[in-house]
Formats: structure tokens, sequence, C-alpha cells
């Protein structure tokens, strides 16, 4: 993996490592009412799915920069008791499985990490699919996004 710097680094080694997790289906990122909607992209909806909802990020003088994320992990549910459950139970697993692949990897070969503890809440909404799963509050720390030598100024 490399040293993801900037915004567009960073979903694509996410994306690549989310995917990994032998579950998951389908990866994206957008807003929340991007969540089981077919585009030209995905036109036949898989799942179990990962979404990412940028959220609030800052960057501090010292050179760290935090990449805020509500991450939705869900599955079709299928408006049954049952298999609400099951599907909460399976999606928390596919969090815990993603987060630990992140929280118990060498900072050396991630360049990034997650700021614990990690807050999530179960959801069932209905949308197209019957969709449940778990939302999880995610702050991703990055390596330093200050740089003289990169940034867009002319040379003086």
């Amino acid at each position: 993996m490399g040293n993801p710097t900037t915004y567009k680094q960073f979903i694509t080694e996410f994306k690549e490592l989310c995917l990994s997790q032998m579950a998951v289906k389908r990866f994206q990122v957008g807003e929340i009412s991007d969540i089981d909607m077919q585009n030209q992209e995905y036109t036949f909806q898989r799942f179990p799915a990962i979404h990412l909802v940028p959220n609030l990020s800052s960057m501090d003088r010292y050179g760290k920069m935090t990449l805020g994320f509500t991450m939705v992990c869900m599955d079709i549910a299928r408006n049954q008791e049952d298999w609400v459950i099951d599907v909460q139970n399976n999606t928390l697993m596919i969090l815990q499985d993603i987060f630990s692949k992140i929280i118990l990897t060498s900072a050396t070969i991630l360049n990034y990490e997650v700021e614990t503890p990690i807050n999530v809440v179960p959801f069932q909404e209905f949308y197209n699919n019957n969709l449940a799963g778990w939302s999880a509050e995610i702050n991703i720390i990055l390596s330093s996004p200050f740089n003289l030598c990169e940034a867009a100024f002319p040379v003086e």
C-alpha cells in the first residue's frame, strides 16, 4: 500500500481494503441519498455493501489530517425480524473485520489509522431493498498533507 496523503488516495486504498473482506460485494462514496440507488456504475445492486459518507474533516498545523466519514455497512433484510437480526450480526462482523485490519496492521504498512473508540449504531431502513446493518462514525488520520515541495505555487 502507498502513503495516502490526499482524500482520493485514501478512498482508493480504503476501497481496496473493504473489498478484500470476502463478504463485501460493493463499495461506494457519496451522500446518504446515494444508498440503494441504481446508476451507470451500479446497474445491479450487490450486497453486502460499504457506503462512505464524507463528513467534517480537519487539518492541524502539526501536519495531521483527519478525514471524517459515516461508514454504512448494509445488506438486504427482507423486513423479517430473523433476517434483520442475521443481517445486523453479519454486517457488524464485517465492520469488525475491517477495523481489525486497520487497527492491527502496522502503521508503516497502511500509513493511516482510525481513531478509537468507534461508535456504531444499528439501523433498519427500507429504501428500495429493505436494508439493515450498522452505521459507524469514523475519523481516519493521514500523515502530513503539508508539503511546500509539491504545493501549487510558483518557484520563488
